[in-house]
């Protein structure tokens, strides 16, 4: 952009307008408008089979963490409920 230009439009723009200005020029703004725009597209149409796996998809495994998280809460709410999981059906006598 010319000098010129650049001090037309920092004396012309407010300031909401230079802040707008600066997010359209963002290159992250628009990789996140990307991503939320193909991820709408694959739940209203479905995945394009012609597309290309995207990095860690083929390889991707279930997240030992999330499964650890998930089980922690489930556990935590029966034994809130007064109803704990996995007891043995007689306890062990001593």
């Amino acid at each position: 952009m010319a000098p010129w230009a650049r001090l037309f439009w920092t004396l012309y723009l407010s300031v909401e307008d230079r802040i707008v200005h600066f997010i359209l020029r963002s290159p992250s703004f628009h990789r996140g408008v990307r991503r939320i725009h193909r991820t709408v597209e694959n739940l209203r149409y479905g995945r394009d089979p012609n597309e290309p796996l995207r990095q860690g998809e083929a390889t991707a495994e279930p997240s030992r963490s999330q499964s650890f998280l998930k089980h922690f809460i489930e556990e935590l709410r029966n034994q809130a409920r007064g109803k704990p999981t996995d007891l043995p059906p007689n306890p062990p006598k001593d």
